[in-house]
């Protein structure tokens, strides 16, 4: 190559930083501030590089020849991310029922609305509203899972395709068989819903308020480790905070917290030594198995009692609650993992599957309308699924390491500091330790429910 590999790592690095930067922008609904992030990183987000890399020696060659093909389909589907968001939030869908004041609102503000609903037959309106009305958010979903597709072909990817890239698992087959074996194994501790909509309550939380703060911020996260020099020397940004909708915004909260850590804490953050594309990848298992290992502290019963000042029984009474609503969040990740590939399907095979999956995950299933919709679905769903699966077991050795309240221990979060500033990004992890972590999931959940 002309460039210097090392030139090219610290550009992907720069790259991949304006990217995450125009992404939370997106997120917060400033699409006017989110041109494309990638147009002036052309080098490390183009066919040409990616295919060069194939050549070049050394250790570096492989994760950063990942890194320009998931930079070159970000940059080429820009728009459709854009078009996608912009759906999302138009004020496209008016809502007319006897007892609800007539409104105009965006798909995004309809399944807010429907979450935060105490009254089911006020959710239901929102919810038929919504799936009466978000065909445009469907209809940008779809095209841009086949644009992906499309783009992925074009680039001549990786062997293994898009799978190879997206699904860190090995072999990636194993990952869709854990989805399912999941489904299963967690089905005696579920309890099924009677509809999409009682579901959708169910998944907030909202009877488990004890010991949180009245709003969720990030003074809060701070303050609940702020002995265990966990946080010492790094600069966290989790970003917006969710709506304080029930327990289940709470764990969201600390979810986004163990993300940040791991961005903040990972190799390459402390040591300018660590090439970026060795010590991050573009679907990175320790960043999602940061963010299920914190965000379940949620339903830990030590965690109620220590940190929300619960009363044991109590605390167990509550944490019980907030898991069987995590539960079902945990179910929709299988579902989604399921899905994979769901949006390239002509019409009534696409919403057949949504409908059998959803129905699996929640035991009702999504309506018609909100098939590409609720759930959303995106290339970072397998990774997510595989980091929550991961996450049970470093729990269970944090727990055995440093005791039941290990999230209050020096000595964890020096271990937890030590580990992901030394730890190469996870690119694969054998299925194994996939099926591993999720038979001490289950085992967790049966012991808990």
């Amino acid at each position: 190559m002309d460039v210097p590999i090392e030139i090219l790592d610290r550009e992907a690095a720069r790259a991949a930083a304006d990217l995450a930067s125009a992404r939370a922008r997106l997120a917060q609904g400033d699409a006017a501030r989110a041109p494309n992030p990638l147009a002036a990183h052309r080098r490390v987000s183009s066919r040409a590089t990616y295919l060069e890399l194939a050549d070049t020696p050394g250790p570096l060659a492989a994760p950063l020849r990942a890194w320009v093909l998931s930079l070159t389909l970000e940059r080429v589907l820009w728009p459709d991310t854009v078009r996608l968001e912009e759906a999302w939030r138009a004020p496209s869908i008016e809502v007319a029922a006897t007892g609800v004041a007539p409104l105009t609102a965006s798909p995004r503000d309809l399944l807010l609305r429907a979450l935060s609903a105490r009254d089911e037959g006020l959710r239901g309106v929102f919810v038929e509203a919504l799936a009466g009305g978000a065909g445009a958010v469907a209809d940008a979903a779809r095209i841009a899972a086949e644009r992906r597709a499309e783009a992925t072909r074009l680039a001549g990817a990786l062997d293994g395709g898009a799978d190879a890239l997206e699904i860190p698992v090995d072999p990636p087959a194993g990952l869709l068989l854990a989805a399912e074996r999941l489904l299963a194994d967690t089905a005696p501790v579920f309890e099924r819903r009677a509809s999409f909509t009682s579901a959708l309550a169910a998944s907030v939380g909202r009877e488990q308020g004890e010991g949180w703060p009245a709003r969720v911020g990030r003074r809060w996260l701070e303050d609940l480790f702020l002995g265990t020099t966990l946080t010492d020397g790094l600069r966290l940004d989790p970003g917006r905070m969710p709506e304080p909708l029930g327990a289940s915004s709470f764990a969201r909260a600390l979810a986004a917290f163990g993300a940040a850590f791991a961005d903040a804490a990972g190799p390459g953050r402390e040591s300018a030594r660590a090439p970026f594309a060795l010590a991050f990848a573009p679907y990175d298992l320790r960043r999602a198995r940061r963010r299920a290992l914190f965000g379940a502290l949620a339903a830990d019963p030590v965690f109620a009692a220590r940190a929300l000042g619960l009363g044991r029984g109590r605390a167990r009474d509550q944490a019980r609650g907030v898991a069987r609503a995590l539960l079902l969040g945990l179910r929709l990740d299988a579902a989604r993992v399921l899905l994979r590939g769901a949006l390239l399907l002509p019409d009534r095979p696409r919403a057949s599957r949504f409908e059998e999956q959803t129905a699996a995950a929640l035991g009702a299933p999504t309506p018609p309308g909100l098939a590409g919709v609720v759930p959303r679905l995106g290339p970072d769903a397998p990774a997510l699924f595989a980091g929550a699966l991961l996450a049970a077991g470093d729990r269970r050795d944090l727990r055995e390491r440093f005791d039941e309240d290990w999230f209050r221990s020096p000595h964890a979060a020096h271990a937890l500091r030590e580990e992901d500033a030394t730890l190469p990004a996870s690119h694969a992890v054998p299925v194994a330790r996939v099926d591993a972590g999720l038979t001490e999931l289950c085992r967790a959940l049966g012991e808990l429910l």
